[in-house]
């Protein structure tokens, strides 16, 4: 069977596994007035999630937890109360907790207190001299160098800042980054090449046919 190389970032407020000992519980969370990136590299990509701290004391975290009553607006930090259940018997990789805003205490039009781009981690990836252009996947051929064992996955999502060359191998250094969408009125993740480390002319081995 064909491995591949998954990368969690995920915090344990979304997955993890539910101790039967847990009770319901009151926390206070503020979550900040731009969102960050959190996600499975390979295969799934990442998406915009929540940059939230759950105590007065705690620091900033990224998150992908869905908190059921509360809506985000850009530009507008959230201080609320939120109620957290034990979720009994969770799939392995569903969330063990569920969580719902019990009151709001304040809703504040403020920059972020934190910098969005430090949840948006950068890393090496290999991309292939040819593209990943199919009737079932298009995009590019990519080999995440963060794994123990690199292997040719395809990654449908454009580079900004990459100018792709056929019959050329490159390295380089992307940033995936949420980014606001005027038109949508949401967020979307989209990648950025930080550093071209190196370019050669070289047809690359071991692709999928």
């Amino acid at each position: 069977m064909k491995q591949f190389c998954t990368l969690l970032f995920l915090l344990p407020l979304v997955f993890g596994s539910c101790d039967k000992d847990d009770d319901t519980r009151i926390e206070t969370w503020t979550v900040a007035s731009e969102k960050g990136v959190a996600g499975i590299f390979m295969g799934f990509g990442h998406v915009p999630a929540y940059i939230l701290k759950t105590g007065p004391n705690a620091g900033w975290e990224i998150s992908t937890a869905h908190i059921e009553g509360f809506t985000f607006e850009k530009g507008y930090q959230t201080e609320m109360l939120v109620r957290i259940e034990p979720i009994p018997n969770p799939p392995a990789d569903g969330p063990g907790y569920r969580y719902t805003m019990e009151k709001p205490i304040s809703r504040t039009p403020m920059q972020s207190d934190v910098d969005p781009l430090q949840f948006s981690p950068e890393f090496e990836v290999t991309i292939a001299s040819r593209r990943a252009d199919s009737p079932a996947t298009s995009g590019y051929w990519i080999k995440d160098m963060r794994c123990p064992d690199p292997r040719w996955e395809p990654f449908p999502w454009e580079i900004e800042g990459f100018d792709f060359k056929p019959g050329f191998e490159a390295r380089i250094r992307i940033r995936p980054v949420a980014e606001y969408d005027d038109a949508k009125g949401d967020y979307e993740v989209k990648y950025h090449q930080t550093e071209l480390i190196s370019s050669e002319e070289q047809a690359s081995e071991g692709l999928p046919e």
